[in-house]
């Protein structure tokens, strides 16, 4: 891949559009758990980044599981979100390096759509928990390289 730092223009990033394509939220049902119970939380965060040079299209999907423990036992309590993120950036070309037999895009333009991308997605689950058993979690802030 090519060591030459091309400049990145944030401001060039548009974000087109955000979906929530899963939006579960799962309590017990025998025994719910309420707010501010003693209950600690577990966080699986998961996300994959596709793009489109044609159409200068970058994809990220974020999948988040949040898991209810008591102590180290799982309980059937959570829950479970999947956000679509589409953005554009009209020089993604630049960022493309033909390796072998696939294109990669340089790891700092991922990075920073991931981000982006993270960021919101946190933002959404902490409304989407509100007034929930769940209600006060906001999932930790983590570097994208990190998930």
């Amino acid at each position: 891949m090519n060591n030459t730092m091309i400049n990145i223009e944030e401001s060039k990033i548009e974000y087109l559009n955000i979906e929530i394509l899963k939006n579960e939220i799962n309590n017990i049902k025998e025994n719910p758990l309420q707010r501010n119970s003693n209950f600690q939380l577990e966080y699986n965060v998961k996300m994959a980044h596709f793009y489109n040079l044609e159409k200068k299209l970058i994809r990220v999907i974020i999948d988040v599981d949040i898991i209810a423990l008591n102590g180290d036992d799982r309980l059937s309590a959570g829950a479970k979100f999947e956000i679509d993120n589409y953005f554009h950036y009209s020089d993604l070309k630049k960022f493309a390096h033909p390796e072998k037999d696939r294109v990669l895009i340089e790891l700092r333009f991922v990075e920073i759509v991931k981000g982006l991308a993270y960021s919101t997605a946190r933002g959404i689950i902490h409304s989407k928990l509100a007034g929930t058993f769940l209600e006060n979690t906001i999932l930790p802030v983590k570097m994208s390289t990190d998930v």
